[in-house]
């Protein structure tokens, strides 16, 4: 059998749905060497980093289309056209995730969903986003198994979008084994490199409204004025829509020169930061799993999070 995966997510730094891409291939491409894997990606600006992707491995190529993929996907949204197995041809089955179900001829299709926050929470999110994930919704059904990350997002989707529970499959997400409690000379040169001194509070993720920063923000100040904490607070993660306010209330703060913005860490640096925090904070409005928080937990740092999935 040959199997379509694509890997667009990768043409950008890896968050959460291009690290799930990663872990998944450089897993499954370890166990199975009878089915044949054809990795592909839309992109022209960024090729040269989905060309990069690639495991070593004698049943798994790279393919990159060089069509825009906003492009491909609102013609998949709107027009229903054209087939993935006419541009991507000569596979049985194709993992897709996160923009859109495209249309197939012949082949099967399984669907990754990582969360429905577009549905839930479109108040989060810039309209244009809103309305490419919920077109996508609608054609969900459309195909033949759908993946996601945890029962709350299988709930999500059977009690939003009413489809039927046989076709969902829970396959939980698992933190890399990079992820360990570390020696504090493992440590101490990452956090010297990102001008942070211990302690501190830790939060990672992208800075957007649906992580809850602005709270978070305002928590710190309370703790500083109450409790007189000498912590800093570590913000790792790049900007995403909507941050103006966030880094608004960080200039705000009167306590802004103990709070770090280190934006998008290079992978290496996460344990030891995640290893150097006394609390590692994840107070989002919303998840579907919430992958950094089984991180922080597995290089054994106490974590404080929200409980909303």
């Amino acid at each position: 059998m040959k199997i379509g995966f694509d890997i667009s997510a990768q043409s950008l730094q890896r968050s959460g749905v291009g690290q799930y891409q990663h872990q998944l291939l450089r897993h499954l491409l370890k166990i199975d060497q009878e089915n044949d894997y054809l990795l592909y990606g839309f992109n022209v600006r960024n090729r040269k980093r989905l060309e990069a992707v690639h495991f070593d491995v004698p049943n798994c190529q790279t393919r990159v289309i060089p069509v825009p993929q906003r492009l491909i996907t609102l013609s998949w949204i709107l027009l229903r056209a054209p087939a993935l197995d006419r541009i991507v041809k000569g596979c049985d089955v194709y993992h897709v995730s996160e923009i859109s179900i495209p249309p197939t001829r012949k082949a099967k299709k399984v669907a990754f969903v990582h969360d429905l926050t577009t549905l839930l929470f479109p108040q989060f999110h810039v309209p244009s986003n809103v309305f490419v994930h919920q077109r996508r919704f609608e054609r969900l059904d459309e195909a033949d198994a759908i993946l996601t990350n945890s029962e709350t997002t299988k709930r999500d989707i059977i009690d939003r979008l009413t489809i039927s529970p046989e076709k969902i499959h829970v396959t939980h997400l698992g933190a890399d084994e990079g992820f360990r409690p570390l020696p504090k000379e493992g440590i101490d040169p990452v956090l010297e490199r990102h001008g942070i001194r211990q302690p501190y509070l830790l939060f990672v993720g992208t800075l957007e409204p649906r992580k809850n920063l602005e709270t978070l923000i305002l928590a710190f100040n309370y703790l500083k004025e109450k409790n007189h904490i000498p912590h800093q607070l570590v913000l790792a993660g790049q900007k995403g829509w909507l941050y103006e306010p966030i880094l608004q209330a960080i200039e705000a703060s009167p306590h802004r020169s103990d709070i770090v913005l280190t934006d998008y860490l290079a992978e290496g640096d996460l344990p030891a930061l995640m290893n150097g925090a006394e609390v590692f904070v994840y107070p989002s409005f919303y998840e579907g799993f919430g992958l950094p928080v089984l991180e922080a937990m597995q290089c054994g740092t106490p974590v404080v999070t929200s409980p909303v999935s």
